[in-house]
């Protein structure tokens, strides 16, 4: 019964067309308006999440950070304390975290910002510059590709060696078409001492993490980092291997960021016990990506919700569309129940058409959906693409309609076509034989 039902409601609908067209606009515009929204705000949360992801979005920051005071007598006198060599993180607390979590954190990456100098040669030539001391795997990090030669090792940083990445701009300054590599350079710093360092390798410089140049400044003068073995820079300011007053670890990908950032958290606290003006802080950016999230998710729904108000002027469509049809065939409909067809059987007809109405609206609509989420991706790609050119390796652009959505829609489709069809069938299936059979 209900397979031929559903064939009856199909025959009807597509026996009138257009009027079937028109009656499922409402329907149609809600779903496929609630579809694109949600589509957008899903897309717009998996491209935030994988485009953290790349930029170190699964790492855990560990840092120092002062004891403030607690109440505002000891505001009154308070100063923000200086550090002394033993309240960094040492190499050694570091090396004890990766041991007692190995299935949870993969590696550190950590820097620590030098002294500005002055790159002196023969002729007159000069590069003003920035050091910088990182770990290995800091250019990965950062997504800086090198030109030629390698990055900084963890035996160059434990050896304290002498060695350094330049930029690519430094060495069109400095060196010319001279291939830098193995070259020696000496650098004037701020502090007024001298050092010597051999060059490994040679980085792009990109604007997007070191920012815009200023053009205001004679190209040759303009300041670029020079990157060293974390390890020598604690050699050169006589910290040795005490010298992390924050870092970032970096977390496995099956591994729960946030139990990680509780596990580093009370692994250094307990090193920090005793210490009066200082204690250990951990964060990570996926706590900061959840808020982001949950405020699309406000804005999805609340925009979803404005937008299904046309559902409603959908389903009062589709009232008015049966109660037309239901008098276009009252002949058949009393012809029906003179050959024994019960109320309910009429009722459930008429019940079932308005579904099937509104579930081919539906289904259209979230086609339409879809389809508009895919195409707004795509002219956002193009758009990164042609006006931020300089960030699109950054921007991990993934377009995902949402799943949930879909379904709901499917559900309030039958939902509509249950609710708003019952009168019309209800109005059917409660008329007279007699005045059925009579009516012309």
């Amino acid at each position: 019964m209900l397979i031929e039902n559903i064939k009856e409601a199909i025959t009807s609908i597509f026996s009138n067309k257009m009027r079937s067209i028109l009656t499922m606009l409402g329907i149609i515009i809600g779903i496929s308006s609630v579809i694109t929204i949600t589509t957008i705000g899903s897309s717009i949360k998996s491209t935030l999440n994988s485009t953290f992801n790349s930029l170190g979005g699964s790492s855990v920051t560990v840092y120092v950070d002062a004891r403030y005071p607690e109440t505002d007598e000891e505001w009154d006198t308070w100063e923000y304390p200086e550090m002394e060599k033993e309240d960094y993180i040492t190499q050694e607390m570091v090396d004890e975290l990766l041991e007692a979590y190995p299935d949870e954190f993969t590696g550190i990456v950590s820097q620590s910002s030098y002294q500005s100098g002055k790159v002196n040669g023969e002729d007159g030539k000069y590069a003003n510059i920035n050091s910088m001391g990182v770990t290995a795997g800091y250019m990965e990090y950062c997504k800086l590709d090198m030109q030629m030669g390698r990055e900084i090792t963890s035996a160059d940083s434990n050896g304290a060696k002498r060695v350094c990445l330049v930029s690519d701009r430094m060495v069109n300054n400095y060196f010319g078409e001279e291939n830098p590599l193995g070259k020696s350079i000496s650098i004037d710093f701020a502090d007024g001492t001298t050092a010597d360092f051999v060059i490994v390798g040679v980085y792009e410089y990109n604007q997007v993490v070191f920012g815009k140049e200023d053009t205001s400044v004679a190209e040759k003068d303009r300041y670029t980092t020079v990157y060293l073995p974390i390890g020598t820079v604690f050699e050169m300011t006589e910290t040795e291997n005490n010298g992390y007053d924050y870092l970032d670890f970096t977390v496995d990908p099956t591994s729960d960021i946030q139990q990680a950032t509780a596990d580093a958290t009370d692994f250094f606290s307990k090193f920090y016990e005793k210490n009066e003006k200082w204690t250990i802080e951990a964060y990570n950016m996926q706590s900061e990506l959840g808020m982001i999230n949950t405020v699309i998710n406000v804005i999805t729904v609340a925009i979803s919700a404005i937008a299904a108000i046309s559902l409603i002027v959908g389903g009062v469509g589709v009232m008015n569309i049966m109660l037309v049809s239901i008098t276009e065939r009252t002949r058949e409909i009393g012809v029906r129940m003179a050959l024994g067809a019960k109320a309910k059987v009429i009722r459930m007809q008429f019940i079932i058409e308005a579904i099937v109405l509104c579930l081919i609206g539906g289904f259209i609509g979230i086609a339409i959906g879809i389809l508009n989420g895919v195409l707004l991706g795509k002219v956002a790609e193009t758009l990164i693409q042609s006006m931020y050119s300089d960030y699109a390796s950054y921007i991990v652009m993934s377009v995902h309609p949402s799943v949930r959505a879909i379904l709901l829609s499917v559900f309030f489709s039958m939902l509509i076509g249950v609710f708003f069809g019952h009168y019309p069938a209800k109005k059917a299936s409660k008329m007279e034989v007699i005045d059925a059979l009579r009516y012309e």
